[in-house]
């Protein structure tokens, strides 16, 4: 009798403390990261009217979309085959987008990329640029005509090193700025060599640098920290953050995968409480899928749209995901 009392208490004991584990284990953060990483649906292109006509004489890529943090504008860069990459924009007007044009003057080229677009709320633009040392420039954008002023190299970034023994480029992709400035992160990449030429890239993680008065600083082992549940030995690359610097989006691209010329990607979330804390265990955005080539995510300001591009089988699309 008395044995069986005991057994009641303890299995009794176990049925309260169950819901206490739970709990433990899955801390609100991990359940927010979830709600919120399943909360995106109804991916759907981005149409841009407008759009000239490039390489086949069809409508230009749109790949590597930047959504500025009030709406109005939507840079990206054109395809490999379109003069390298150039950067263009489009304006929200009327409830559409509607092609502007190339951003300018004197940006494009061919024989460098230019692309990545990203801004900050006052203006500051960045943008990846194969031809310089550091291959990020900086500049103000006009939002009246579109062009850019007062370009200059970004010397917050780590150098370009080129290693021709081993045959291999360390180098910058994937800028993003923060809006309020403060942050700029950056996809700090290696390539293999053909030769000379940088070839296909072997490993990327994002990094960032933060602004201390006037200069941009790189603390390496605080980025390691603060980024250690994002950069893995796939490769991570192409970041955007929330205007309140909590929530992370960014591309994952499998090294495997990428060994195999299994070419797919996932666009990945991230989230942290503060500022100072490291992002969160990313979680996958199931609503874009795993099985495509897909890049470059770009959150609007309210975090209801997130962009990306996407490989139709032809050309790189920009497209969308809302929640």
């Amino acid at each position: 009798m008395n044995l069986v009392y005991h057994r009641q208490k303890v299995l009794l004991f176990v049925v309260l403390l169950v819901p206490l584990f739970d709990a433990v284990a899955t801390s609100p953060t991990d359940k927010r990261v979830s709600s919120l990483a399943q909360a995106f649906r109804h991916p759907q292109p981005v149409e841009i009217n407008g759009l000239p006509k490039g390489d086949s004489g069809t409508l230009i890529s749109t790949e590597e979309p930047f959504l500025t943090r009030d709406g109005r504008f939507l840079f990206f860069n054109t395809g490999k085959k379109e003069n390298n990459k150039d950067l263009h924009y489009a304006e929200w007007v009327g409830g559409t987008w509607l092609y502007r044009g190339e951003v300018g003057p004197g940006i494009n080229n061919k024989k460098h990329v230019q692309g990545n677009p990203t801004m900050d709320e006052s203006y500051n633009f960045f943008y990846v640029d194969s031809g310089v040392r550091r291959m990020v420039r900086m500049a103000r954008f006009s939002p009246q005509n579109g062009s850019l002023s007062s370009v200059m190299d970004f010397d917050g970034v780590p150098m370009r090193k080129v290693k021709l023994f081993a045959q291999k480029v360390h180098g910058n992709m994937g800028v993003e700025v923060s809006a309020d400035g403060s942050t700029v992160y950056f996809s700090r990449a290696t390539w293999g060599m053909n030769g000379f030429a940088p070839g296909e890239v072997l490993d990327s993680d994002i990094l960032f640098v933060e602004k201390q008065g006037d200069t941009y600083i790189f603390d390496q082992a605080e980025a390691k920290r603060i980024m250690k549940h994002i950069n893995t030995s796939d490769l991570e690359y192409a970041a955007s953050i929330s205007s309140d610097r909590l929530n992370l989006y960014f591309t994952r691209l499998a090294a495997e995968d990428l060994k195999n010329r299994n070419i797919r990607s996932r666009i990945m979330w991230s989230t942290r409480a503060a500022v100072s804390d490291s992002f969160g265990k990313p979680e996958v955005i199931e609503a874009i899928g795993t099985s495509d080539f897909v890049e470059d995510p770009a959150i609007s300001g309210d975090e209801k749209e997130l962009y990306y591009h996407k490989y139709d089988g032809k050309k790189f699309r920009i497209y969308k995901v809302t929640r």
